[in-house]
């Protein structure tokens, strides 16, 4: 990466910041969003529902998480162009995500198995194998890691930074619960009283909705995002970005001096 080209400032930045940053970027690229959107989030959408519709919401809910964890990776690698070049292709972010899906398939089977067996023992081991093991996706897909390069790069990024990856892996969980929930009570509510149709019935009743799978997957393009953006900062504030990049201007502008006092003289 060209840190100089960078789009977005590299500096440390609070988890709040990260959140509105992440918010305001989707949405000054929201075409390319659009488009990733479109190719990645429909169709896994459409199969969660399917799965629902034809076992029952345990396997629809299953589908999704088990889609919802390679259906970020198109958004990181999205994300990771867009802060650094002015024009991307969304078809050059799928097709990064895909060369890499073996990989992330490798190494999101070892994360499931990690917090699954954390899980048989006690919350507190979860939370520490989640927040280790955040950032395996970015470590994939723009690091370009094999499996066990990358269980063992995420968690070295991770540990340097321990509360940021706490912190980010905690919030951006409850986002997407509260925007699936929202979703479903908020969507009922607007079919109901607004449009006038029979709305379907409460998540709560059933297990599950479309409304509420539609909420699921639609935060997966900013919190992949703002994931993507958590990376940076840990990343930034281990390994001093910020500082590289203000020597580097400093340098640049010093040479521009010395080359127009050149041309003068």
């Amino acid at each position: 990466m060209d840190l100089m080209r960078a789009r977005v400032a590299l500096r440390e930045r609070p988890l709040l910041d990260v959140l509105d940053l992440s918010v305001r970027f989707c949405a000054e690229n929201a075409g390319s969003y659009a488009k990733v959107s479109a190719a990645v989030l429909v169709p896994a959408f459409a199969l969660s529902w399917a799965a629902a519709a034809a076992a029952g919401w345990w396997l629809g809910w299953t589908a999704a998480l088990a889609l919802a964890a390679f259906a970020d990776a198109p958004f990181v690698a999205l994300a990771s162009r867009l802060v650094f070049e002015d024009k991307v292709r969304a078809r050059e972010a799928i097709r990064a995500s895909w060369r890499a899906l073996p990989v992330l398939l490798g190494a999101r089977l070892l994360q499931a198995l990690a917090v699954v067996t954390s899980l048989a023992l006690l919350v507190v081991p979860w939370l520490y194998v989640g927040a280790v093991l955040l950032f395996c996706v970015e470590v994939v897909v723009l690091e370009r890691a094999t499996v066990r390069g990358a269980i063992s790069r995420a968690q070295a990024i991770a540990s340097s930074r321990f509360g940021a990856a706490l912190g980010a892996m905690v919030v951006l969980l409850a986002i997407r619960v509260l925007i699936t929930i929202v979703a479903d009570v908020a969507g009922r509510e607007a079919i109901s009283e607004i449009l006038e149709f029979r709305a379907p019935p409460s998540a709560t009743e059933t297990g599950g909705s479309w409304l509420a799978l539609l909420g699921w997957w639609s935060t997966v393009p900013i919190l992949a995002t703002a994931r993507f953006f958590t990376y940076l900062d840990v990343r930034t504030r281990s390994e001093g970005w910020d500082i590289q990049t203000r020597f580097a201007a400093i340098a640049t502008r010093a040479a521009a001096r010395l080359a127009e006092q050149g041309s003068l003289s």
